[in-house]
């Protein structure tokens, strides 16, 4: 029984995280989503988990808007920089990219 209470505890406790994470990244700002992903990449890299790292990135790239000249470009090449350099195993280099264009960002919004 002790095992069923505690199995049924840990699916409410889990399920209240995710929907606070829900809320939360819902009532963002675009600027702060994009600052928010930049995060979760970085992390991710530290951490060891290039999944994790891939789809922040892939994010990134989604988000990009080609209408707007040469500088979703320039970050498209950089972001792909970042994927290829991941499957080398070279995270030293996509860590040092991110940190810079998310301050750069993070500048550019006044944050």
């Amino acid at each position: 029984m002790n095992s069923q209470l505690a199995y049924k505890q840990q699916r409410h406790a889990a399920a209240s995280v995710k929907s606070y994470q829900n809320n939360q990244i819902s009532s963002m700002s675009p600027t702060q989503l994009i600052l928010k992903v930049y995060d979760i990449a970085i992390v991710s890299v530290k951490k060891g988990d290039t999944i994790r790292a891939h789809r922040a990135i892939q994010e990134l790239i989604n988000s990009l808007n080609f209408d707007h000249g040469d500088i979703p470009k320039g970050l498209f090449r950089l972001y792909q920089f970042c994927q290829n350099s991941l499957r080398a195993k070279d995270s030293k280099n996509v860590i040092s990219i991110l940190e810079e264009l998310r301050t750069t960002w993070a500048k550019a919004f006044g944050l």
